[in-house]
């Protein structure tokens, strides 16, 4: 039955990434990306379909009750014991400590990274934000000291404001990423396992992205109403590809928690 569920939780998985494939297709106008969402609605399906019609046929020729018992081709002989595993053994539960000494190590070194990942996530997009968006705004046709010129001071203000708070919260969302990586207890060494918070860590930077919606939206709406000509709502490649990061992070996250992709032997 472990096959049947993993197909299930397999399809579950993809088919959560098919809406932010598509929105990162939509965000980037890249038809790849809605193509790729696509798929992943027909693969998540075929996998859900897959697991459902092999259970029930396991249910229907009474494999189940079988491998529930331990017998082979539908016997009625004894259970088959299971295999003795060789196992080597600590005094006072060493074994323990240095299995949860390994988990502590690398969830400190996927903060470390992970923190250092987002800063620089969060300076990428406040450059796009500041730097790269404006110029696109005026479709090249100005400098950059000649946009905030002609910016109304009003809106720049209100632009300036969200985009530093934004900043702030990203960063601060950076440093509770490293301090929990740093925090021991039973309780969080056992909840945060390195597959989770790595999961965890593609969170923290999916909001980060999400969350600079708010300058985006702002510089969007007001910049081209201030400038000396005729200007749209361009996106620049930066910001493109700032967006698509956020949606290939949730991705990330679904891909660590959802499923569990590598079969385990059974025991």
């Amino acid at each position: 039955m472990r096959l049947t569920a993993d197909l299930v939780r397999w399809g579950i998985a993809v088919l959560l990434m098919a809406p932010f494939l598509a929105l990162g297709g939509w965000v980037t106008s890249q038809p790849l990306l809605l193509w790729l969402a696509l798929v992943a609605v027909i693969t998540g399906g075929a996998l859900n379909a897959a697991g459902i019609v092999r259970g029930v046929r396991r249910v229907a020729d009474g494999r189940v009750v079988d491998d529930l018992l331990g017998r082979v081709d539908g016997s009625t002989s004894s259970p088959t014991p299971l295999e003795p595993r060789v196992r080597i053994l600590y005094p006072d539960g060493m074994e323990a400590e240095l299995e949860e000494g390994q988990t502590v190590q690398a969830r400190r070194r996927i903060g470390i990274i992970a923190s250092l990942a987002l800063v620089a996530l969060t300076a990428f997009g406040a450059w796009t934000l500041a730097v790269e968006q404006p110029l696109a705004i005026a479709e090249g046709r100005l400098t950059l000291d000649e946009i905030y010129a002609a910016w109304s001071a009003g809106s720049r203000f209100a632009f300036q404001a969200s985009l530093v708070i934004w900043a702030a919260a990203s960063l601060v969302v950076a440093a509770t990423i490293f301090v929990l990586s740093r925090i021991r207890g039973p309780v969080l060494d056992r909840l945060l396992t390195p597959l989770r918070f790595g999961a965890l860590c593609a969170i923290a930077g999916s909001v980060i992205v999400t969350a600079a919606f708010g300058p985006y939206f702002s510089i969007g709406n007001n910049l081209p109403d201030d400038l000396p000509f005729m200007a749209g709502g361009v996106q620049s490649p930066g910001s493109a590809m700032f967006g698509l990061t956020g949606s290939l992070l949730c991705c990330v996250a679904i891909a660590l928690t959802v499923p569990r992709w590598k079969r385990r032997p059974r025991r």
